[in-house]
């Protein structure tokens, strides 16, 4: 059995009691055959290689080729909130650089989702990757190659506000291109009977919540 298409999984958001001392870090970023491995169908964007905007695939290669070399481990951080959208952002930051996944629900476990390189980490930066509630995170990412994934897991700090400013403050013109991929894809998605209906599905299930 191979791998899904490009996907991702985002676990761990609500539901959790996470020790309320404990400090948002990664604590593995790991290679994993699905031999031994079963997951949902959670559906991630394909190809978005101009304007630095990527797949997640491609993103999370780029973070495990990172983490593989990096030899303060304890000092990353993991930053996820929800913007006005509905959609998700969530920041990586290694002690030198920090990356952006931006994600949007498209059915009960289906997502899609691009991303890009920030840039350099400077201390407002990392104070923000610092706020929010600590909350444990499960993230897989299948690659191209057969029966090959990327996970990432750990304590991530939960802040809506905190992704909002970084958004806006730091790379408010990348968001755009971001949502613009995103839309281009649900357009792509939504020519498929199936998935036209699971994405409406999802929607209705994120008005009733807000109510």
């Amino acid at each position: 059995m191979r791998w899904p298409r490009e996907s991702l999984s985002l676990a761990g958001r609500s539901g959790s009691n996470p020790d309320p001392g404990a400090c948002s870090a990664l604590y593995r970023i790991l290679y994993v055959c699905n031999a031994y491995l079963n997951i949902g169908n959670y559906t991630f964007g394909g190809d978005a290689k101009e304007m630095e905007i990527k797949s997640s695939a491609e993103i999370t290669r780029i973070l495990k080729e990172k983490w593989d070399k990096s030899k303060d481990k304890e000092e990353w951080r993991v930053l996820t909130g929800r913007n006005p959208k509905g959609r998700h952002d969530m920041f990586i930051s290694s002690p030198e650089r920090t990356w952006q996944l931006k994600i949007e629900q498209t059915g009960s476990n289906e997502a899609i989702g691009f991303g890009l390189e920030v840039g350099k980490i400077d201390d407002e930066i990392k104070k923000l990757m610092g706020i929010g509630a600590p909350v444990p995170f499960g993230l897989i990412s299948p690659q191209k190659k057969p029966d090959l994934a990327i996970i990432m897991a750990g304590i991530q700090q939960y802040s809506s506000d905190s992704t909002y400013t970084l958004c806006k403050e730091y790379i408010s013109e990348e968001q755009a291109k971001l949502d613009d991929k995103l839309d281009l894809e649900i357009e792509r998605m939504s020519s498929d009977p199936i998935s036209r209906r699971r994405y409406k599905e999802q929607k209705e299930r994120e008005s009733k919540s807000y109510l």
